[in-house]
């Protein structure tokens, strides 16, 4: 079972490179809000806010634990660019290293796709 929670309101926030780094803390709940937020600048962002965004979500993606909070931002982002993104990370290691992957991580993996 994986952490997560939204933040109240909808209102996308200020990223700044502290802020964003939040997602790449794999210690701490993993805040969707704050994803759809990341991903909002990455596409109608523009300079210093876009290039932050860019940032973060090349290093999500290259976290080889990523892939594990997949299944929480399906269940809980309204936002399809971020369930694009989900997806993006999963056939990302199902290409590259599903088979180095421990065996309950991988057959224990259920992931519902709910667009």
């Amino acid at each position: 079972i994986f952490e997560c929670y939204k933040r109240a309101g909808t209102m996308a926030i200020e990223i700044t490179p502290e802020v964003a780094m939040q997602l790449l803390d794999f210690n701490q709940k993993f805040d969707i809000a704050l994803l759809d937020n990341v991903i909002q600048q990455f596409y109608n962002g523009f300079g210093q806010q876009q290039q932050v965004a860019q940032q973060v979500l090349t290093q999500l993606k290259e976290h080889p634990d990523s892939w594990t909070k997949v299944d929480a931002i399906l269940a809980y982002s309204g936002n399809l660019q971020s369930k694009y993104f989900a997806l993006q990370l999963l056939e990302d290691v199902i290409k590259t290293r599903w088979k180095a992957l421990p065996k309950e991580q991988s057959d224990g993996t259920s992931i519902s796709v709910n667009l």
